[in-house]
């Protein structure tokens, strides 16, 4: 094989030569050096190209045959909410790279990469929350991946309470990102207790009895350049500094005047805008890029309002950037703002642009300005704000304005600091100009803080909550979690530190309530969510306090930003609650034959940290730019956009809520058409219900989808006859299901195509197989989580359950046992009983020749009970009267009659669970777990796709 070359490999990527510092640490990496303990780099100086490095570094080894010597999964982790991602733009360019270019060298790296195991060379994701249903099948565990992500995101998802994930997905999560993986820290001095905390996981997968290996636990590499962790520097030499580019960014003038203006809300609004305006007009640039960065979302809204209004008279674009913001919206102004603004974006002939933006530009955001106006803010971001002023120092005649006081001697955000960096900011100023401007070129900071306090300056860190090896024990346990819960958020954040947040959605098909009143129906409801689950791309993450006052009609946004981990307002957050509007969680309980999946009603004062909660469009309080509380417009539901996006298969619900919220439609005549419509047509069939549907709505009403046309499925929740037959909703689908209907969830998931049991069994076996060995898991596990993967699913032989399958079809492979069963609208209604995992396990420990040529059986019999998720550390406990079922294995048939009894204290499950934990560690049995389910997921995407004949 031709040997690999970085900087060849580099300058075919990105068109350009790497710097001298980027080449230097590549090779040292390729020599067989280990990552140092801090990449010490100011802003600007190209650190996001250490994706680059360790996915070079990746490829050498996996040349060399030794890839558990790098790390297959990359993460750039920063703690705001961004929302332009350079790291993932650059993510996608070297993806694109290695799957199209020409060059030699480009395509051995690909080559290297690819005799991974994966799917493709690289694959990329943004991990921007996740939730009920929403695929995890990218999770390749032998793909190499680059991810970019939030301590809040990539933290919590580590410690098992990923945000947003269902309990079910959490070890799987965990599992995965706890081994393998390679955490590339921005800005680092702002996550201390994160990367604290990253260390302690890998300390505490240390202890296992017996540590996968050569598999190693993460690894975190902090980047920053005022940073004061301990450890192997690695930063600019001599030679860095005499590069021309280094050199031109480092150096180029940014005069930055300061402007003392006190802190009232309405004086602070009309300064910026003052200072704004003057600075686009004095700027010496034809169309002028100007951002105006604030510590306050209801700052940034505020100022954008008033510049708004001023954008015609100086023909220029008005922008609002705030990462409080659903991710479907977020990207596309992302995407006007970067046009315009991006680093070596096309400026000539184009409008001028103002971009107001919150502390969501700090990091990850790759843009250039010629001038800046900022709220004074500690000196670390401040830095972060100007490194966004002639980025690449080819304007040098960029010009700032920093609006601040010393009123402020415990601001909610930046604390003392605040008020410590506006002073000293005067006293550099007065020695370098009379008329209270300072330099702020890298060069020139970089000397200026060197007789600084920067612990006054950057704030007080915040005191660090341990990773306890109880702790451990507490987190490990996700289904179900155990009463007492460590703070997550001070464990990524530090005590006292964080907010607890939460995510809010916004649906049509949700009925509202102003006054506290409960929706009559509330099954219906549930019944729709978990058709049509909310996903990541509809959902904002707010302030637990801010979401309760938002919905009490209090004020609970003044002190709202865009940083990860800050201080909960000291606003009470309790009300009696009678005027409040109601929200929807989902809960995990018993319910009918599926357990775990109901939605409920609940008043704010229940919204718990960590919750996914769904509000009616009619509530407003969002807009194309993010959360707005004080807006009552009509919310648009993204629901459809996002399941496109998800490669969900289509889905369009009609209630008369749907029919009242469309826009330019009357209420009263939407309430009107619903009746009118479930009188007429609640007994006809699907083509007549489509048809009488386009009628009713009218012209431009009805989404008119392009599969409606196709084999679709109609199915109407209403009442009984005896009830008066009352018609609640019709759901129309697809008959088709789509890659992104895979998921965790077992019945969602099963009723896709009809496949035999032998055929996925064996399948999943086999990709379990090629997964444990490709990750470098030693023989004796390879052979464990094959075994696993071929017994996973006999449960299912339950007659119960594959009455559910054929969904009342004897005709599909007659004689047979499914594995994958029809779809429908809604499916058949059985009770199962037991769940299919319970009833596998039960047939294992019957028939324990079925597992006894593993080198760990007890490890085997686990990774088949917790395949989707549950049994950490108890199985569900579910009425059940018993079954009687035999299934062939391998040509034998083997009988099972009875009842698990898995969910009773006595079974033995938590035994196993706990001495599990003991043997391989929390994240390397969460590890294996994952391996073997998402084999599962992953082959039920190859069978959707490839289909199995008859």
């Amino acid at each position: 094989m031709t040997s690999l070359n970085f900087a060849e490999f580099f300058r075919e990527v990105h068109g350009v030569p790497p710097l001298p510092w980027q080449n230097r640490l590549a090779r040292q990496l390729a020599e067989g050096q280990e990552w140092p303990d801090l990449i010490d780099l100011p802003t600007a100086s190209g650190k996001t190209a250490c994706i680059d490095i360790a996915l070079f570094h990746l490829a050498s080894c996996a040349q060399r045959g030794e890839p558990w010597k790098a790390a297959r999964r990359i993460v750039f982790v920063v703690d705001r909410r961004i929302i332009v991602d350079a790291a993932a733009d650059r993510a996608q360019r070297i993806r694109a790279a290695l799957a199209n270019s020409k060059s030699q060298a480009v395509r051995s790296v690909a080559d290297c990469l690819k005799g991974l195991g994966g799917e493709e060379a690289l694959s990329c994701m943004k991990l921007r929350g996740g939730m009920a249903r929403e695929p995890s099948v990218s999770l390749n565990p032998v793909q190499p991946m680059i991810i970019t992500s939030t301590i809040d995101q990539i933290g919590s998802r580590l410690l098992f309470r990923g945000y947003g994930l269902t309990p079910y997905a959490a070890p799987l999560h965990a599992g995965l990102l706890g081994h393998d993986t390679l955490v590339l820290l921005d800005e680092a001095h702002l996550g201390v207790p994160f990367a604290s905390t990253v260390r302690s996981i890998a300390r505490e997968q240390a202890r296992a009895e017996r540590p996968l290996n050569p598999v190693k636990p993460v690894r975190i590499v902090p980047m920053s350049a005022t940073s004061r962790e301990e450890g192997r520097r690695f930063g600019l030499d001599e030679d860095d500094l005499a590069n021309e580019i280094i050199s031109e960014r480092r150096t180029s003038p940014k005069t930055v005047r300061l402007k003392e203006v006190t802190p009232k809300l309405s004086e602070r609004v009309k300064a910026l805008r003052q200072e704004t305006l003057a600075l686009f007009k004095a700027l010496d640039s034809s169309t002028p890029a100007v951002a105006v960065i604030v510590n306050r979302v209801k700052t940034a809204r505020d100022l954008f309002e008033t510049l708004k209004e001023e954008a015609s008279n100086l023909d220029c674009q008005v922008e609002l950037l705030i990462g409080r913001s659903r991710p479907l919206e977020r990207d596309v102004v992302a995407r006007r703002v970067i046009d315009r603004a991006g680093v070596g974006a096309e400026r000539s002939g184009r409008r001028g642009l103002i971009v107001v933006a919150t502390q969501t530009i700090e990091v990850g955001a790759d843009l250039d300005f010629e001038g800046i106006v900022t709220e004074c803010a500690s000196v670390d971001a401040l830095l972060q704000r100007f490194g966004r002023l002639d980025r690449l120092g080819k304007f040098r005649k960029s010009r700032g304005v920093i609006i601040g006081s010393d009123e402020v001697s415990d601001d909610p955000i930046y604390g003392a600091a605040l008020a410590e960096t506006w002073r000293w900011l005067h006293s550099i100023a007065s020695m370098q100009d009379e008329s209270h401007s300072l330099n702020f070129s890298i060069e020139s900071m970089e000397a200026a803080l060197k007789t600084a306090d920067l612990q006054k300056l950057k704030g007080k860190s915040p005191t660090q909550l341990e990773l306890a090896p109880a702790f451990v024990d507490l987190l490990c346990q996700t289904s179900p979690a155990p009463e007492y819960q460590p703070d997550v958020a001070a464990l990524l954040h530090g005590q006292n530190a964080a907010a607890p947040e939460v995510q809010v959605v916004w649906r049509a098909e949700v009925p509202g309530s102003d006054d506290g009143k409960f929706y009559n129906r509330p099954e219906i409801v549930s019944e729709l969510l978990e058709l049509n689950p909310p996903s990541s791309l509809e959902a904002v993450s707010l302030p637990l306090h801010v979401v309760r006052a938002w919905l009490e009609g209090r004020s609970g946004d003044q002190a709202l930003a865009d940083m990860e981990g800050e201080r909960p307002d000291d606003e009470a957050n309790e009300t009696d609650g009678k005027a409040a509007r109601l929200a929807w969680r989902r809960t995990y309980g018993k319910r009918r034959n599926d357990a775990e999946n109901a939605w409920h009603q609940i008043f704010p004062r229940e919204i718990r940290p960590g919750d996914t909660i769904v509000v009616p469009v009619s509530y407003g309080g969002c807009d194309q730019f993010g959360f707005s509380p004080n807006s009552t417009e009509q919310v648009s539901d993204l629901s459809a956009a996002s399941r496109k996006e998800l490669r969900r298969s289509p889905l369009w619900i009609v209630t008369e809520s749907t029919i009242q919220n469309v826009k330019g439609f009357d209420a009263e005549v939407g309430k009107a058409t619903w009746q009118e419509l479930a009188a007429t047509y609640a007994d006809q069939s699907g083509p007549e219900l489509l048809s009488a549907l386009r009628s009713a709505f009218g012209p431009g009403l009805l989404i008119e989808y392009p599969w409606l046309a196709q084999d679709t499925a109609v199915d109407l929740l209403s009442d009984d006859a005896a009830d008066g037959g009352q018609l609640h909703a019709v759901v129309i689908t697809s008959r088709g299901a789509c890659a992104g209907d895979i998921s965790d969830e077992d019945l969602s998931s099963s009723r896709t195509i009809p496949i035999p049991l032998d055929t996925h069994s064996a399948g999943v076996g086999e990709r379990a197989r090629l997964f444990a060995a490709s990750v470098g898991l030693d023989a004796t596990l390879v052979g464990t989580v094959q075994c696993a993967g071929s017994r996973h699913d006999l449960g299912k032989a339950d007659p119960r359950f594959q009455t559910m399958l054929r969904a009342g079809d004897d005709s599909v492979f007659p004689g047979q046992l499914l594995a994958k069963g029809m779809r429908s609208a809604r499916g058949i209604r059985v009770e199962l009983g037991e769940r299919h995992e319970a009833y596998s396990v039960a047939l294992l420990r019957a028939d324990p020749g079925l597992v006894s040529q593993c080198h760990d059986p007890e490890l085997a019999l686990y990774l088949v009970g917790t395949h989707h998720g549950r049994g950490r550390a108890l199985m569900p406990d579910r009425a059940d009267q018993g079954t009687v079922f035999s299934v062939s294995v391998d040509g034998v048939s083997h009988f099972f009659e009875g009842v698990p009894a898995l969910g009773s204290l006595g079974s033995g499950w938590a035994d196993l669970f706990w001495k599990l934990n003991r043997r391989y560690g929390a994240w390397g049995l969460a590890y294996m777990e994952a391996v073997l389910r998402l084999a599962d997921q992953l082959q039920s995407v190859s069978e959707l796709t490839t289909g199995v004949r008859k």
